[in-house]
């Protein structure tokens, strides 16, 4: 039996008044305790297993002492739900197409996540030896110092110029802009394991003192690694393995996880073998600029093959339809070729992935039946509140006052949301143009390339600023159709690649009302949500058996 908390805390600012405690199912309590009931709403019950389900997950999840205020708040909240969901009208909130996206979305992740439970991670397993090298590991510091490189190309380059007989000190000098390993030779200093990347460290801890690693793969891109010391613990006994034991399998479990995934991966999907028509790609691409999501009802049944695998043909509205079928928040991704290309071959892996969970019946597993439950009640209770505080009504007073408040967040002049590039030579300017149009990530090649920093860091993206803070360029850039580029451009002694992201026009506290009143009302959203409910509890008959909710013993 799988034990699965449905723990949920919507958030805000401050953290708001209303917890998202989501229904399980009890399967440990006595026939007494599920016979009892301790609060009936309406129609329906609230038995006191079902509360002790849901009350002791929350005190481990929160690690609260059990009390009697603690036990009345999880009660309401629980009262609450029912009061929302069974004893007011949704059907717009059932009718929505973003929330139908998303239940849908929570029962394949929840198929997935149980396959993924079932045939990789209940088959990871752990040798002894693995465990012994561990336990080793874990008592032995030792130093390195690296050279990064974002591509695997670059790595090996790096590697030949070190076999020629390069220092490290002369190439970590060029390939690092951290001021301090730019100038140490890349040394890291003492470290132990648990501390770096799982490949870094399987890297570094496999060498001999001296001895350099070939481009070793990690999360952040390649390493090249070479071991200056290594100080063990002479004093390890077999006393302290066997104490410590059980907690490195685990560890060690958790480690392959990822990797044993991506090998299951690896075997039902063949990525050489998926190809893509780029015209097609672009027209997709397009539309997404347009309009932000591709719209069904306006969609063109492109017959145009978009993408190939193992002989099946995928055709441009085919694509089309599999992208809107995704939530919004997965659409907003897609910014290029690159992450477009991406998103269809996660698709493919996805439907394979689910094609085999359903043969294996894994969608009518009890464990799996029960959380797309839970995943119902969360879903639905973040549209509900996000409804009913929208919906609410605030007077102007409040409203302006909010405003005069928080002025600094709301702007009158037109402003931009630019992505940048910012590099020092011409040359190189063309040739990141020529990759962008070639379908590559501009945010990549900004993060890579660019020489402002905080905007680099952020894939490029400058967000919104007023107009006037683009100098002469500003019409240049307002004229510019969303989603296009533009450069390069000279600036100074830089030259600039820019696409335009987002333009808000001038707004006169008349026009963003709306925008203000929403603001307002989410600021004022834990008063909005009591009142709300408060009405419902005036109109619905609610019944609490105070003696049994203060008197039960949670550990009986």
């Amino acid at each position: 039996m799988i034990t699965i908390s449905f723990e949920n805390f919507l958030k805000k600012k401050c953290q708001i008044f209303f917890i998202i405690l989501l229904f399980l199912p009890s399967l440990l309590f006595s026939e007494d305790k599920e016979n009892k009931i301790l609060a009936t709403v309406g129609t329906h019950q609230i038995y006191l297993s079902d509360f002790e389900s849901r009350y002791y997950d929350y005190l481990i999840s929160t690690g609260i002492n059990d009390n009697i205020v603690v036990r009345r708040s999880v009660l309401n909240n629980m009262i609450n739900e029912i009061l929302l969901y069974y004893y007011d009208s949704n059907e717009q909130i059932f009718s929505d197409q973003e929330y139908l996206k998303e239940l849908e979305e929570a029962c394949i992740r929840t198929i997935l996540a149980f396959l993924k439970d079932q045939e990789i991670y209940a088959k990871i397993t752990v040798t002894e030896k693995e465990i012994r090298e561990t336990f080793t590991r874990v008592n032995e510091k030792i130093a390195a110092r690296h050279l990064y490189a974002v591509t695997e190309e670059e790595a090996n380059e790096l590697y030949e110029l070190l076999k020629i007989g390069v220092s490290f000190e002369s190439l970590a000098s060029q390939v690092f802009t951290d001021s301090v390993l730019k100038n140490n030779g890349g040394y890291l200093g003492y470290f132990t394991w648990g501390d770096m990347d799982p490949a870094f460290e399987e890297a570094a801890y496999s060498l001999k003192i001296g001895e350099i690693s070939l481009p070793v793969k990690t999360a952040q891109g390649y390493s090249i690694i070479k071991l200056e010391d290594r100080v063990q613990n002479p004093l390890l006994t077999e006393y302290e393995f066997q104490n410590k034991k059980s907690h490195l399998e685990r560890v060690l479990k958790i480690r392959k996880k990822i990797p044993s995934e991506k090998d299951y991966i690896n075997r039902i999907f063949d990525s050489s073998k998926l190809l893509f028509n780029n015209e097609s790609l672009k027209n997709i691409l397009a539309d997404l600029y347009k309009k932000d999501q591709i719209e069904s009802d306006n969609k063109k049944a492109f017959s145009q093959e978009c993408a190939a695998y193992n002989e099946r043909i995928y055709s441009q509205a085919e694509i089309e339809q599999k992208i809107f079928d995704l939530p919004y928040y997965h659409k907003e991704r897609i910014n290029s070729i690159e992450t477009l290309k991406a998103a269809i071959e996660g698709i493919l892996i996805k439907d394979i992935l689910y094609s085999i969970a359903i043969n294996k019946g894994y969608d009518s597993a009890e464990p799996v039946l029960s959380m797309i439950e839970g995943y119902k009640k969360n879903i639905f209770l973040e549209f509900k509140i996000d409804e009913i505080t929208k919906s609410s009504y605030i007077p102007d007073s409040i409203v302006f006052n909010y405003y005069k408040n928080n002025i600094n967040n709301f702007s009158n002049e037109r402003e931009l949301n630019l992505q940048e590039i910012l590099v020092d030579d011409q040359n190189v300017a063309d040739s990141l143009l020529k990759l962008i149009s070639d379908g590559y990530d501009f945010g990549k090649l900004a993060k890579e390339f660019s020489l402002r920093k905080w905007s680099a860091d952020n894939d490029g993206i400058m967000g919104f600023a007023p107009l006037s803070k683009f100098g002469s360029y500003r019409d240049l850039f307002w004229n510019t159709q969303i989603g296009e580029i533009i450069g390069p451009l000279k600036i100074e002694n830089l030259y600039g690649i820019f696409r335009v992201l987002g333009k808000t026009d001038a707004k006169p506290i008349d026009l963003i009302k709306n925008e203000v009143t929403k603001a307002a009302q989410f600021e004022n959203q834990t008063e909005i949500i009591l009142n709300y409910i408060d009405l419902l509890r005036k109109k619905i008959e609610v019944k609490i058996n105070n003696d049994l909710l203060s008197s039960y013993n949670i550990a009986g």
